[in-house]
């Protein structure tokens, strides 16, 4: 069965989008680690899409005196899937990690 040219262009307009949010995800870990954010800061706001996105885990391990043990241990101790999206925390959970992480 042969595509037709409405599907290709379908299927190139989500392949377009899907790279233009993974670069913002790029683009936001990589401030994280250059310290433009902080802990605060990150998790007291709503977030944007491409910060929706990513896991809570890869937020926490690009912060500053964190790192991978550190952030998967803490969230082992809230309770806090590995696999967590920022944008499925309750507030409490958030205030958690604030208070946990905050240097």
């Amino acid at each position: 069965m042969a595509t037709t040219s409405e599907d290709t262009a379908t299927r190139d307009s989500a392949i377009a989008g899907a790279a233009s949010m993974r670069q913002q995800m790029n683009q936001i870990l990589s401030e994280i680690s250059a310290g433009k954010f902080s802990i605060d800061s990150i998790f007291k706001t709503d977030g944007n899409a491409a910060l929706n996105q990513l896991y809570v885990l890869k937020i926490l391990e690009r912060f500053a005196g964190v790192g991978k043990v550190r952030a998967r241990s803490g969230l082992d101790v809230l309770k806090i899937s590995h696999k967590c999206r920022f944008s499925s925390l309750e507030p409490r959970q958030r205030e958690a990690l604030i208070k946990e992480f905050a240097q």
